[in-house]
């Protein structure tokens, strides 16, 4: 005849403690994968809160973990023109420029690729209308064009 012993009722708990535990990031090692501290298996983390598919158990107790949204200004909006003017000797001065909200609108915040320091946005003469560009003076007195070259990519003179 074959005898099988019963574990104790203590001893059957113990996975599901273990489950528990990894559940709720405690103890020492790596992050691991959420688990059902009813059953076992791995949660299915959905819109709202994490769920076990097997036997239906979710957390209520869940909180998504916050995540910083960036504004359109703030994504892929830097950019790095290069000397488009007739002087050889700055052809490899690169100038510094992000669109920054001011107000109501978005704007160029340009560094003067001289001293790096922020430059401000001057007025044209009114003369040359046809020439699309706009002009920036630093603190001390380096004034930068931002112009379209001739393939019609930006930058600066």
């Amino acid at each position: 005849m074959v005898t099988t012993a019963l574990k104790p009722a203590v001893e059957q708990f113990q996975p599901q403690k273990e489950a528990a535990r990894r559940h709720t990031g405690e103890g020492a090692g790596p992050r691991l994968k959420p688990v059902c501290p009813k059953c076992g298996d791995r949660l299915f983390i959905g819109y709202h809160e994490p769920e076990c598919l097997q036997c239906g158990w979710v957390d209520y107790t869940y909180q998504a973990p916050v995540k910083e949204q960036r504004s359109i200004l703030g994504t892929a909006t830097r950019y790095v023109l290069r000397y488009v003017g007739e002087f050889q000797s700055l052809v490899d001065t690169l100038a510094h420029v992000e669109v920054v909200r001011e107000r109501s609108r978005a704007v160029y915040q340009v560094a003067c690729p001289f001293c790096t320091k922020r430059m401000t946005q001057t007025s044209l003469s009114g003369r040359r209308r046809e020439v699309r560009e706009q002009r920036y003076e630093c603190g001390l007195g380096h004034r930068v064009s931002l112009t379209h070259a001739k393939g019609g990519f930006p930058g600066w003179k």
